[in-house]
């Protein structure tokens, strides 16, 4: 293959992914500006390793490891910068979720309507829940609740997040 085909083939496959690539960075982020941001320094990066992918080998696979360094990258620099981001197990099973379910802009799109059906109240526990180092003792303490409140509370609307997103899914 010459060179301008394999920047021919890389390219389409490039483009042909660019969905999934979306939806697998905004999955790690949940509702971060900088999903954007990283989608395009994922894709500059793939760019400039594209000689190093082989043609015909699995480039969703490929594509999302390099997705996944520049996601923990920009996690990096948001806890420099002390915003919120999920923890690295919160991350670990999102990133499983994404390998193993399909398609997955409709896991992300459910889950975005699901997550914009919550309550405010509701919907800033589950992000506050997922900061590194916060443990539920530290949030209930800061939400001046108890931590057996918060689990209660935290476990009904993770089950209702999940049947949300799986009656979007199925009658999607």
């Amino acid at each position: 293959m010459t060179d301008s085909e394999h920047q021919s083939a890389f390219m389409e496959l490039l483009t042909s992914h660019q969905g999934n690539i979306r939806a697998f960075v905004i999955s790690l982020l949940p509702g971060s500006p900088e999903a954007g941001d990283v989608v395009q320094e994922t894709n500059l990066v793939l760019w400039n390793k594209r000689k190093e992918f082989k043609i015909g080998t699995n480039f969703t696979a490929w594509a999302f490891t390099i997705a996944r360094y520049q996601v923990l990258k920009s996690r990096s620099k948001i806890a420099r910068d002390s915003r919120f981001t999920c923890s690295d197990e919160l991350m670990e099973k999102l990133t499983d979720m994404q390998e193993t379910s399909a398609p997955e802009n409709d896991y992300l799109h459910a889950l975005e309507n699901c997550l914009g059906n919550l309550k405010p109240t509701e919907r800033k526990l589950i992000t506050a829940r997922y900061p590194p180092g916060m443990s539920l003792s530290g949030l209930a303490k800061s939400e001046g609740k108890s931590a057996g409140s918060l689990r209660v509370a935290l476990m009904r609307l993770r089950v209702a997040l999940r049947r949300c997103v799986e009656n979007q899914i199925t009658v999607g």
